[in-house]
C-alpha cells in the first residue's frame, strides 16, 4: 500500500514538473523552426554569460546521460513491456529521469545562447530533442514507451551531440546520475 501511494505521489509530481517545463517548448515543426529563427537573430557576438560552453557541457551531459541511463538502457532491456519485472520502478525513473533531462536541456539551451558560436549551431536540434524527452516523459506516465519511440529520441541525442561538437562543445554523456 505504500509503494503503490509513493508510486502515485511520484508521478503526479513528475506531471507537474513536466506541464511547468514543457510549456517554452515548441509544440511543432514550424515553432522549432521560428524559434530558431529568432534564436539565430538574436545570437550574442561575445558569450553574454561567464563559462556558458562548460555550463552548456555540464548540463548536456546530465541529460544525455539520465536518457541513456534510466530510459535507454531499461527499453532495451524490454523494462518497460507488459508484465515486465520491475516495470513500475522502471516507468517511474523513466519519468524522473525524463523531466529532469528537459529540465537540464532547458538550462543547456540558455547556455548555449550565451554563446554566439552554440546559439547557432544548437537551438534547432536542442528544440527536437527536449520535445520528443517530453513526449516520453507523457508515455511513461501511462506505460506506453516503447523501444522505437526510444530509438528516436536516441538518434535525436546523437544529432544534438554532433551539432554541441561542430559548436566546440563536444560531450559525453554522464551515466552516473542517480535518480
Amino acid at each position: 500500500m505504500v509503494r503503490k501511494a509513493a508510486f502515485i505521489v511520484a508521478i503526479a509530481l513528475l506531471a507537474l514538473t513536466a506541464a511547468c517545463s514543457s510549456s517554452s517548448s515548441p509544440t511543432s515543426a514550424a515553432a522549432g523552426v521560428t524559434a530558431a529563427a529568432a534564436a539565430a537573430t538574436t545570437c550574442p557576438t561575445a558569450n553574454t554569460t561567464s563559462f556558458a560552453k562548460t555550463r552548456f557541457v555540464a548540463n548536456a551531459a546530465l541529460a544525455g546521460g539520465a536518457f541513456q541511463r534510466y530510459i535507454y538502457t531499461p527499453a532495451r532491456e524490454g523494462k518497460f513491456g507488459k508484465g515486465a519485472s520491475g516495470r513500475a520502478t522502471a516507468l517511474v525513473k523513466a519519468a524522473a529521469a525524463g523531466a529532469l533531462a528537459v529540465n537540464r536541456l532547458d538550462a543547456a539551451k540558455s547556455d548555449a545562447q550565451a554563446n554566439p558560436t552554440l546559439c547557432k549551431l544548437i537551438v534547432t536540434p536542442l528544440d527536437d530533442l527536449t520535445t520528443s524527452i517530453t513526449g516520453l516523459v507523457t508515455k511513461s506516465k501511462t506505460g506506453d514507451i516503447s523501444s522505437t519511440d526510444v530509438n528516436g529520441v536516441s538518434s535525436q541525442l546523437a544529432n544534438f551531440r554532433s551539432a554541441a561538437t561542430q559548436g566546440g562543445a563536444a560531450f559525453t554523456d554522464n551515466t552516473h546520475v542517480s535518480v
